[in-house]
C-alpha cells in the first residue's frame, strides 16, 4: 500500500503565524519608541527655549540685579546667576539651590546659547553670553527630566529585548512543535483511513483521521480477542470437565499438590485406595497422608527436589490388613515453564502381590520337588560312593587313611549341596538395607581370586546401591566370577580383561555384568542354566547359577546370560536401585564410608 504524504500546512501556519505576530510586537514597539523619543525630544526643545527667553529678557533689561531676582523667583527657575570672564560667580539667586561657583557649562561663543543637561540633579543647564561675562540659568524640567533619561534607556533596551524575543519565540516554537512532529510521524504508521474519505489536507484532519483509524482497528481487535477469549475459556472449560470426568472415572488413584503443598485433586478411586472418605481438597498434605508416611516422603521429595519416582512401591498397615501401592509422581510444569506442584499416580497392588506370591509359592514347590528329586539323587551317588570306600577301607586297613579322605571330600560335598539346597529351598528372610555394590564386588572379586591362583579379575564402571542383602548379593556376584573362571581354560585365566566385572548405573536400575572367554552358552540352553542341576560341565552340580536366579528374583531382579563379543559368555544381573534419598533422610554412615573407599 503506498503511503499517504502527511500534509504541512498546520506548521507552515504555525510559523507564519508567530513571525507575523513578532513582527507585529516589533513594529508596535518601535512605533512606541519613536513617539516616546518625539515627545522627549519636543520637551527638551520647550524647556531649551524657555531657557534661551530667560537669559535674553535678563541681558537686554537695564537693571541686571533687579532682573535676576525677577528670574529666580519664578516656579520653574532652580538657579541663576552672573559669571565674569574668567568663570567665577560674581552674583545669583536660587530656590533653594545654591549657584555653582564656577561656570557649570561650557562657554559660548557670542551671541549663542550653550545647553545642557544634567542628570544629579535633573536640570537644564543654559549659558548665554553677556557684557563683561555670561548668564547661567538651571531650570528644573519637571516629569521630563526623568523621561529623558528614560528615553535613552529605552532606546537600547527594547532593540535588545525585542531580539531576545524573537529568538526565544523560535525556540518555542521548536519545542511546541517537537511532540507534535512524535506524534505525526506515530500518525504516519498508524492504520490508514478508508481511501473513501479522499487524502487529508490538514495536519490536523490527518491526524484525526489516523487515530479514529487507529481506534477502529483497536476495536476490531479488541472484538478479535474477546471472540477469541470466549473460544479459550469455552476450550478450558471443556477441558477441564474432561479432566475432572477423567480423574472422577480413573480407575488408579490420582493426587494432586500445588507448589505450597496444599492438596488440590482426590479423586474417587484415591480415596477408597486411601481410605479417605472426606472432602481434602485445600487442605495440607502432610494432614491427609499423615498415616502413610512413605507416601507422603514421596511426594514432599518431589516438591523439593523437582525430580520425578517412578514404579515406587509402598506399604502400610490399616489393622490387620497390609496394603501395596505402586506409586509414580512427577512434577507437574506449566507451559511457561512454572513449577505447579506434583501430580501422583497409583493404583492398590496388594491382591497383583498375593498372587504373585501364590504364583511364586507354587512354582518354587515346584522347583522344590524338581530339586528334592536332583538332592535325593546326589545324597544317593554319594553315600554309594561313601559305602564303598568304606567296604575298600575294611578291606584293605593299609589304605585306610586314603580310603577315609575320600569319604570326607564326599560328606564335605554333600554339605555343599545340602547349604545349596537349603538356600535355594528356604532362603533366610533379611530386611533391606542400603548395600554398596562396590564392596560387595571387590568382597566377592578377592574371595574369586583367592580360590583360583593366577585369577585376575578386571573391573570398571560405577557401582551404584541397591537395597537388599549384602552377604546374599556377595553370594550371588561370588558364584558367577567362580562360574566363570571355571568356563575360562586356565592358560587364559591371567591375562588381562579374560574375566571381567563390569558396573552401570541406570535411570531405575543398577546392572553387573560378569564375561568370560569360555566356549559361551548355547541359545537353546540359556534358559536352562539357571535351573537345579542343570550343568554342562562334567563335574558341575548345577546349583551355582540356580542360586544366582533364586537371589536375584529375592532382590526384584533378573539374571541373564548372551554372548560377548570376542567370544566367551556375558552373564548380567539387573538390580532396582536404591531410592534415592529424600529430604532429611541420611544414609548409614558405614555404607557411605566404604562405597567411597571402594569406588
Amino acid at each position: 500500500m503506498k503511503a499517504e504524504r502527511v500534509p504541512r500546512s498546520f506548521r507552515r501556519d504555525s510559523r507564519l503565524f508567530l513571525s507575523v505576530a513578532l513582527l507585529l510586537i516589533l513594529f508596535v514597539n518601535l512605533v512606541t519608541l519613536r513617539l516616546l523619543a518625539s515627545a522627549t525630544a519636543w520637551g527638551s526643545g520647550e524647556a531649551e527655549r524657555r531657557a534661551a527667553e530667560i537669559l535674553r529678557r535678563i541681558s537686554s533689561s537695564e537693571e541686571a540685579s533687579e532682573s535676576l531676582e525677577h528670574a529666580a523667583a519664578e516656579s520653574d527657575v532652580a538657579f541663576i546667576a552672573f559669571y565674569d570672564g574668567s568663570g567665577r560667580r560674581q552674583r545669583g539667586s536660587g530656590r533653594d539651590f545654591e549657584p555653582p561657583a564656577g561656570l557649570p557649562a561650557a562657554r559660548p561663543a557670542g551671541g549663542s546659547i550653550v545647553n545642557e543637561w544634567k542628570s544629579q540633579p535633573p536640570l537644564l543647564v543654559s549659558v548665554a553670553a553677556a557684557r563683561g561675562g555670561f548668564y547661567a540659568v538651571g531650570l528644573d524640567p519637571g516629569p521630563g527630566g526623568s523621561l529623558r533619561s528614560w528615553s535613552r534607556l529605552l532606546q537600547v533596551l527594547v532593540p535588545v529585548a525585542g531580539a531576545a524575543l524573537v529568538v526565544l519565540a523560535w525556540l518555542y516554537l521548536r519545542s511546541l512543535l517537537a511532540p507534535y512532529e512524535r506524534l505525526l510521524a506515530a500518525a504516519g504508521s498508524a492504520p490508514q483511513a478508508k481511501a473513501t474519505e479522499g487524502p487529508a489536507s490538514d495536519e490536523r484532519d490527518f491526524v484525526i483521521a489516523r487515530f479514529e483509524a487507529t481506534i477502529a482497528a483497536l476495536s476490531e481487535k479488541e472484538q478479535e480477542l474477546e471472540r477469541l477469549a470466549r473460544l479459550q475459556k469455552e476450550r478450558a472449560d471443556d477441558l477441564e470437565i474432561a479432566a475432572h470426568t477423567l480423574a472422577r472415572n480413573l480407575p488408579t488413584g490420582l493426587f494432586s499438590v500445588d507448589r505450597e503443598g496444599t492438596v488440590v485433586e482426590l479423586n474417587e478411586s484415591g480415596r477408597e485406595i486411601l481410605s479417605v472418605s472426606r472432602e481434602v481438597r485445600g487442605e495440607p498434605c502432610a494432614r491427609v497422608l499423615e498415616g502413610i508416611p512413605e507416601l507422603a516422603d514421596v511426594v514432599s521429595s518431589v516438591l523439593a527436589t523437582r525430580v520425578p519416582v517412578s514404579r515406587r512401591e509402598i506399604r502400610w498397615r490399616r489393622g490387620e490388613e497390609e496394603r501395596v501401592v505402586g506409586v509414580t509422581a512427577t512434577p507437574a510444569m506449566g507451559g511457561d515453564g512454572r513449577f505447579l506442584g506434583v501430580l501422583a499416580l497409583f493404583s492398590d497392588v496388594s491382591e497383583v502381590r498375593r498372587l504373585e506370591a501364590r504364583v511364586a509359592l507354587a512354582r518354587h514347590l515346584a522347583d522344590l520337588g524338581k530339586v528334592s528329586a536332583g538332592a535325593a539323587h546326589e545324597f544317593r551317588n554319594a553315600a554309594a560312593t561313601i559305602d564303598g570306600f568304606a567296604d575298600l577301607a575294611l578291606r584293605h586297613p593299609e589304605r585306610a587313611v586314603e580310603h577315609l579322605k575320600a569319604i570326607r571330600r564326599e560328606a564335605q560335598e554333600m554339605t555343599r549341596v545340602t547349604n545349596d539346597f537349603l538356600l535355594f529351598a528356604r532362603p533366610e528372610g533379611f530386611p533391606p538395607e542400603k548395600v554398596s555394590l562396590a564392596a560387595v564386588a571387590q568382597e566377592a572379586a578377592v574371595e574369586v581370586e583367592a580360590a583360583f591362583p593366577g585369577l585376575a579379575i578386571a573391573r570398571s564402571g560405577e557401582f551404584p546401591q541397591v537395597a537388599g542383602s549384602a552377604v546374599l548379593l556377595r553370594r550371588a556376584v561370588a558364584n558367577l566370577l567362580r562360574n566363570a573362571a571355571e568356563a575360562t581354560p586356565q592358560a587364559h585365566r591371567g591375562e588381562a580383561g579374560a574375566i571381567e566385572l563390569i558396573g552401570e548405573t541406570r535411570r531405575s536400575e543398577a546392572i553387573l555384568s560378569v564375561g568370560d572367554r569360555g566356549t559361551g552358552v548355547a541359545p537353546s540352553d540359556r534358559e536352562k542354566v539357571f535351573l537345579p542341576f542343570y550343568s554342562t560341565k562334567p563335574e558341575g552340580v548345577g546349583f551355582g547359577l540356580a542360586i544366582v536366579a533364586r537371589i536375584a528374583e529375592l532382590h526384584g531382579g533378573t539374571v541373564e546370560v548372551v554372548d560377548r563379543p570376542g567370544g566367551g559368555a556375558l552373564f548380567t544381573l539387573r538390580l532396582p536401585r536404591a531410592p534415592e534419598p529424600g529430604p532429611g533422610s541420611v544414609l548409614p554412615a558405614a555404607n557411605v564410608t566404604k562405597s567411597n573407599e571402594t569406588r
